[in-house]
């Protein structure tokens, strides 16, 4: 079954629901070999999650950075040129879109647009770390890549720390989660190779099993 917004819990609001469906669709167009299942999961697990985060643990939560946060990766179609800009806000309104733009270019933010730029950021490095990282079981040719990651939403945690304390809470208790998977890949990793390989045996030749 495909995404649903009304079984997505969020308030029922008709920019939301606008939103979730540019992301569903960006996602169908760019990675649609998933399938619909897994398309459906990625919503709620990413943006669906992440956006009840910044409900459910900010007294002022506005409804811009709920909506960008909702677009997820689709968020850049919206300034892909001027007739996406002038329709994003006509359904979005100006603010999301400056909102959206400030987060290209920070010298254009206002205070209230801070505040949302860090929220955003926050609840997707969260979603991302319970995607790729916590619980994960198996080492791979990312693994890297995910220490980087880990060590960049830590970098950004510690400055923006303080604003949103129940959001900060969430973050530290993921990128834990996160460490303890990570480290325990590497603990296994660093056991297989300190294994002794055993040779291996010609039963057809001399010296073989008998």
């Amino acid at each position: 079954m495909p995404f649903n917004f009304d079984e997505a819990g969020l308030p029922d609001n008709n920019r939301f629901r606008v939103a979730t469906a540019i992301c569903n669709h960006w996602l169908d167009q760019n990675m649609g070999f998933f399938g619909p299942e897994r398309i459906k999961n990625f919503m709620h697990n990413q943006p669906v999650a992440a956006a009840k985060r910044i409900i459910d643990n900010t007294a002022d939560w506005s409804e811009e950075s709920v909506i960008l946060t909702l677009l997820g990766p689709a968020k850049g179609e919206l300034l892909a040129n001027d007739e996406t800009v002038k329709t994003a806000r006509h359904i979005f309104g100006d603010r999301a879109v400056d909102l959206l733009q400030a987060m290209a270019d920070p010298s254009k933010a206002d205070a209230d647009m801070i505040r949302d730029m860090n929220r955003i950021q926050k609840v997707e490095n969260i979603s991302a770390m319970n995607d790729q990282m916590v619980g994960r079981a198996k080492i791979d040719q990312h693994h890297e890549t995910r220490w980087n990651m880990l060590h960049n939403f830590e970098r950004e945690h510690a400055i923006t720390k303080g604003q949103d304390p129940a959001l900060d809470a969430l973050f530290e208790e993921a990128a834990k989660k996160s460490h303890e998977a990570l480290e325990a890949l590497d603990r296994a990793a660093a056991a297989t190779a300190k294994k002794p390989v055993r040779p291996q045996v010609n039963p057809h030749k001399p010296g073989g099993p008998k």
